[in-house]
C-alpha cells in the first residue's frame, strides 16, 4: 500500500505534457463515414474508448475499464494561458526587460529572501509577495539595478493584451516577446516572484495545449442516432481548425495582417476553453445561443465539480435548519429549532466522572433538555429511550 506524503501543485511544461500524451491531435473530425474515431482526431482510441465492442489502442482495455489518456495540439505559435494574466502582468512589471532580473538591489533581494523564509502564514507570505512586487514597480521608470538597462511602463488590457510604453510609442507585447523574457528569468528569483522550482514562468505561455481523454468529455447518441458532442470537444474542434489554417497561412508567407487575426483567434479560442465567461470577451456559444460550458465552468458555481459531484455527501450527527437570534439569548447564541434540539445527538462514552450527569439525561429522556435518545451496550446493540 502506497502512503501520500505530500501533494505540490505547480505548471505543467510543454515536454510535460508531450510525455503524457498518446496521440497528436491534428484532425478536426471525431468519426468516419463508419462511425469509427477519426485517427488523429478528438476521439483517437489512442485517447481511450467510450464505445462498447472497441479498444483502447494505448492500454487495450475496453469502454469501462480504460480511464482515458491525454493528447496533445502542437500550437502554431505560443498563446497566453488567460488564468495566470495577473500573474504574467506582475512579472513583467517586476522585471527586467533586457535581463529579466527582479528590479531589486541586490541588499534589498537578501533582505527579502530572509523575510520569505520566517514567513510560516499563507497570508503573510502573500502580503509580503504584494509588497516585493510593489518595490520592483516604483523602480521601473529608472533603470535596472543589474544591467542599466532603461525600463519601461507595462500596461495591460484584459484579458490578454500586454502593452510597453516606449517614449511616444505604445508597442505591443506578442506572447512570444513575453515567453522569450520569461525564459530569462533567473531561478534565484523564483521565490520572490511567488515561482515554485518546478513551475518556470514561460509555461505560462502555452506552445502545446494538452486534450483531456475521451472519457472526460464522452458523446451522447440522441433518440434520433445522431451523435451529440460534449462542449469541451465543440471547442477543441475550433481550436484544431484555426491552429490548422494559422499553420498553412505561417508556411505559405501569408500578408502579416492575415497572420495577426489567425493569431488574434487562435488566443480567443484557447481563452474560452479555459474560460467562457473572461471579462472582456464574448463568450463561445452553440448555434441554439446557449453558452459552451468549458473548463472553469465544470468546476465553479452551484452545478460544478466540488459542489455538485463532490461535496453533496450526506452524513451522520448533521442537520439543516434556520438558525436565528432572538431578544431572549445572548449575543454569542444561536436559536436551534427545538425539533432538531431533541434529534441531533453528541456520542459520548461513560467515564466515572460523567456517569452521574449521563444516568440524569437517561431519566430526562428523549422529550426533555439534555435528555438521552439512545444507549450503546458494549456489545455494540443500540437501545432506544422511551417515555416509559
Amino acid at each position: 500500500m502506497k502512503v501520500i506524503d505530500n501533494i505540490k501543485f505547480g505548471l505543467l511544461s510543454p515536454d510535460s505534457i508531450r510525455e503524457m500524451s498518446h496521440a497528436e491531435i491534428v484532425v478536426p473530425d471525431t468519426y468516419d463515414r463508419d462511425g469509427y474515431p477519426e485517427e488523429g482526431g478528438l476521439m483517437d482510441p489512442n485517447l481511450g474508448v467510450i464505445d462498447p465492442g472497441i479498444q483502447c489502442e494505448t492500454c487495450g482495455k475496453r469502454s469501462g475499464e480504460c480511464k482515458g489518456h491525454f493528447g496533445h495540439i502542437e500550437l502554431a505559435r505560443p498563446v497566453l494561458h488567460s488564468g495566470f494574466s495577473k500573474d504574467i502582468r506582475n512579472i513583467l512589471q517586476s522585471t527586467c526587460k533586457e535581463c529579466s532580473r527582479i528590479l531589486l538591489t541586490d541588499e534589498e533581494i537578501e533582505e527579502y529572501k530572509d523575510k520569505l523564509e520566517q514567513v510560516e502564514d499563507p497570508d503573510e507570505e502573500e502580503d509580503l509577495l504584494k509588497e516585493i512586487y510593489k518595490k520592483a514597480r516604483e523602480g521601473k521608470e529608472g533603470q535596472c539595478p543589474h544591467c542599466g538597462a532603461d525600463q519601461h511602463e507595462i500596461n495591460f488590457d484584459r484579458p490578454s493584451t500586454y502593452e510597453e510604453e516606449r517614449g511616444d510609442k505604445v508597442i505591443e507585447l506578442k506572447p512570444t516577446d513575453i515567453r522569450e523574457r520569461f525564459e530569462k528569468v533567473d531561478e534565484q528569483d523564483f521565490k520572490l516572484l511567488g515561482l515554485s522550482e518546478d513551475s518556470r514562468p514561460e509555461w505560462m505561455v502555452l506552445t502545446v495545449l494538452p486534450v483531456p481523454p475521451v472519457t472526460a468529455r464522452p458523446s451522447i447518441t440522441l433518440e434520433t442516432g445522431v451523435r451529440s458532442e460534449d462542449d469541451l470537444t465543440h471547442k477543441y474542434v475550433d481550436i484544431i481548425r484555426v491552429n490548422e489554417r494559422f499553420k498553412k497561412n505561417l508556411n505559405s508567407g501569408a500578408p502579416n495582417l492575415i497572420v495577426e487575426d489567425m493569431w488574434d483567434l487562435l488566443q480567443y479560442h484557447v481563452t474560452t476553453l479555459i474560460d467562457n465567461q473572461t471579462a472582456g470577451i464574448p463568450p463561445a456559444k452553440h448555434r441554439s445561443g446557449r453558452p459552451l460550458k468549458t473548463l472553469s465552468q465544470r468546476l465553479q458555481g452551484k452545478e460544478g465539480r466540488f459542489r455538485k459531484n463532490l461535496a453533496g455527501k450526506r452524513v451522520d450527527f448533521s442537520s439543516r435548519s434556520v438558525i436565528s437570534p432572538d431578544p431572549m439569548i445572548d449575543v454569542d447564541e444561536i436559536g436551534v429549532p427545538a425539533s432538531i434540539a431533541k434529534e441531533l445527538t453528541i456520542p459520548e462514552s461513560v467515564r466515572d466522572f460523567n456517569i452521574e450527569k449521563l444516568r440524569e439525561s437517561i431519566l430526562n429522556g428523549p422529550e426533555e433538555k439534555f435528555g438521552a435518545n439512545y444507549v450503546v451496550m458494549p456489545n455494540g446493540r443500540r437501545k432506544k429511550i422511551t417515555e416509559k
